[in-house]
C-alpha cells in the first residue's frame, strides 16, 4: 500500500472493513507520516465520542421562552396620521411638477410692433426682411432651428 491509498482509507476511517483498517495499520506501522495522520484521527474520532449531543428544542417551546424574555411594552403615541400627510404632499409636488413641466412644453408667440419710421434695431426678421414692415409672428422653435436669435 501507498502513501494515497493510504489517505483515502483515512478519510473512511470509522467505517473501515477490518481487512482494511489492518492494512492501513501496517502500513503506518512502517511510515512516519501516515502514522502521524493515524494518531491525530483516533484522537478525533475519541474526542467526538465524548460529545453528548445537545437536544434540540421544539420550536414553540423555543419562541414561547423567548417571548417570555422580552420586555413588555408600553403602549405609545402613533405617528399614523403622518402617513395621510406624506400621501397628499406627494401628491401635491406630483400635481405641481406637472403643471410646471406642462408650462413649459406651451410654444410662445412672440409678435414684433410695427414701426413706422423704420426697422427696428437688433430684430432679425425686420433686417432679413427690410422692406416688410407690417407685425410678423415669429416662433420661438423657428428661431431656434434657424439660430436667429
Amino acid at each position: 500500500m501507498n502513501c494515497e491509498e493510504s489517505e483515502k482509507l483515512l478519510m473512511r476511517f470509522g467505517q473501515l472493513a477490518n481487512r482494511e483498517e489492518e492494512e492501513l495499520r501496517a502500513h503506518a506501522a512502517g511510515c512516519p507520516a501516515c502514522a502521524k495522520a493515524l494518531e491525530f484521527i483516533e484522537l478525533e474520532q475519541r474526542w467526538i465520542k465524548k460529545v453528548v449531543p445537545a437536544e434540540p428544542l421544539h420550536a414553540a417551546a423555543l419562541t414561547h421562552k423567548i417571548m417570555q424574555a422580552l420586555p413588555a411594552q408600553k403602549p405609545g403615541f402613533s405617528f399614523r396620521f403622518l402617513n395621510a400627510l406624506r400621501v397628499g404632499f406627494a401628491a401635491g409636488t406630483l400635481a405641481l411638477l406637472f403643471w410646471l413641466g406642462s408650462e413649459l412644453l406651451i410654444e410662445k408667440n412672440f409678435h414684433k410692433p410695427a414701426s413706422a419710421d423704420g426697422p427696428l434695431l437688433n430684430s432679425s426678421a425686420y433686417i432679413m426682411h427690410p422692406l416688410e414692415r407690417k407685425t410678423k409672428t415669429i416662433r420661438l422653435t423657428e428661431r431656434i432651428k434657424s439660430k436667429e436669435l
